[in-house]
This record gives C-alpha cells, sequence and structure tokens, in this order.
C-alpha cells in the first residue's frame, strides 16, 4: 500500500484491513490493493484492481466526519447506507459487512453494468435472495450493452 498508517482515520484503518482480508483469501497475483488519502485529504480510498482485465475493480471512500462508505464498481457508485438497503443510522460495523458481502460478490463475478441510452445501471449480486442495483442518469449512449464481469480468480466458475 501506498499510505501510511498515521495518516489513516479510524474507519478507513478498519477499510484497509477488510480489504487486506479479502485479498489474503485470493491466490497470488490475482488482485492489487491499494490505499491512499482522497485528494481533497478529507478521507481514504481503498481499491482492489483484478489482474484480469474483464473482472470489475472494487473500491470503498469513507470519509473522516461521516458515517459512510461510497461503494465504486466499475463505473457506478453505491452509497452506503442508503443504496445498501440500511438504516441511515446505521453503524459503522454493519456498512463494513455490507461492504465485504458486496466485494467478495464483486471478487467471485456476480456483478455487471447495463449501459442503456440515458444511464448506467450497476448491479452486485451477492446471492439469490440479495441484490444491490444502483443508476446513474445522463450518461448518454447510442449503443445500449451489457457487460458482465469475471472473476477475478480465473479458475472460479459460477
Amino acid at each position: 500500500m501506498s499510505l501510511s498508517d498515521a495518516f489513516i482515520d479510524e474507519n478507513g484503518k478498519r477499510v484497509v484491513r477488510l480489504f487486506e482480508e479479502i485479498l489474503s483469501d485470493l491466490p497470488a497475483g490475482v488482485a492489487v490493493l491499494e490505499a491512499r488519502r482522497a485528494l481533497d485529504g478529507s478521507g481514504t480510498i481503498v481499491s482492489l484492481t483484478p489482474s484480469c482485465k474483464t473482472a470489475a475493480t472494487f473500491t470503498a471512500h469513507t470519509d473522516d466526519r461521516l458515517n459512510l462508505i461510497d461503494i465504486g464498481m466499475g463505473y457506478t457508485t453505491f452509497e452506503l447506507p442508503w443504496e445498501g438497503g440500511l438504516p441511515n443510522d446505521a453503524s459503522f460495523d454493519l456498512l463494513l459487512e455490507r461492504a465485504k458481502e458486496m466485494c467478495l460478490a464483486v471478487v467471485a463475478g456476480r456483478c455487471e453494468h447495463r449501459f442503456g441510452f440515458l444511464g448506467i445501471r450497476g448491479t452486485i449480486r451477492v446471492d439469490e435472495t440479495k441484490t444491490y442495483r444502483v443508476t446513474d442518469y445522463f450518461h448518454l449512449r447510442l449503443n445500449p450493452k451489457v457487460v458482465r464481469y469475471a472473476p477475478y480468480n480465473p479458475a472460479q466458475s459460477e
């Protein structure tokens, strides 16, 4: 990682530890972990970048002043607690649990983007009963398409 623990707040450190735990369960070389301060210095950004070019990058951003986590999956952003189906007053522990299950689903390749005429819809399927979706509007596209992402570990099959 490119960031000293001295510059990360406690919530940022917890997100880094979560990503380290997830990375440690993967085969060597399938992903790279990076942590850094946000450009404006307001929080921590942690990214898991797959070596497989057809897999989606997974990113978490914490803000030093707020109890929230922004989850980035490819082209879309899920704001926790709201777009994770959690109450507004959800604890940071609960936000971390939701971020973990979403990250594990992306690592397993259970995610996609639908590029429509006016927007992009990101979908993360945690299991048969739990799916998270977010739509970012005003991304104009003449030719709609669906991109389904591969797992981080090429040997893993769904």
